[in-house]
């Protein structure tokens, strides 16, 4: 029997969630709207509440390169859902800001995140998600050290 492998678990899990997501929407205004993007929206919605969020707070909050970010946002900015808005004390940066559409289409992409979420716990209890997230953790921190030591070139 061959050995499982995380990354591919991983790439499954990552595939049935954008298709769940993808199939929550369908027939609705945020059908255009990845998985993605949708929890993008949803963070800024409560991020523009403490203030200001950059492309750089994207990044870091979902692990993702700024080429990455950029073509998402890119996305979501053609979609009119957010623009950029240069700041008064550096012209370079630009916050971003959450159009009207995007604040109506909050509410059914919370209720599907938030549905999403109850499918993915069912019959998990509270101490092997703690599992699940420790481990999750790790694999995060590990796959970081990894990277960090690759791009300096001692790997």
């Amino acid at each position: 029997m061959r050995k499982r492998q995380i990354g591919a678990e991983l790439g499954k899990l990552s595939n049935l969630l954008k298709r769940q997501m993808a199939y929550m929407q369908r027939g609705t205004e945020a059908e255009h709207i990845t998985g993605m993007q949708a929890m993008i929206l949803h963070h800024l919605i409560y991020w523009e509440r403490d203030g200001d969020c950059f492309q750089k707070d994207i990044e870091t909050h979902f692990g993702m390169r700024r080429s990455t970010a950029t073509g998402i946002l890119q996305l979501m900015e053609q979609h009119g859902l957010l623009w950029r808005e240069p700041v008064a004390r550096d012209a370079r940066l630009k916050r971003l800001v959450l159009t009207d559409k995007a604040r109506a289409l909050d509410e059914k992409i919370s209720r599907d995140l938030d549905r999403a979420e109850r499918v993915m716990r069912q019959g998990i209890d509270e101490e092997a998600l703690a599992v699940w997230f420790r481990v999750c953790g790790q694999l995060r921190a590990n796959l970081e050290e990894y990277q960090s030591k690759a791009s300096e070139g001692k790997v």
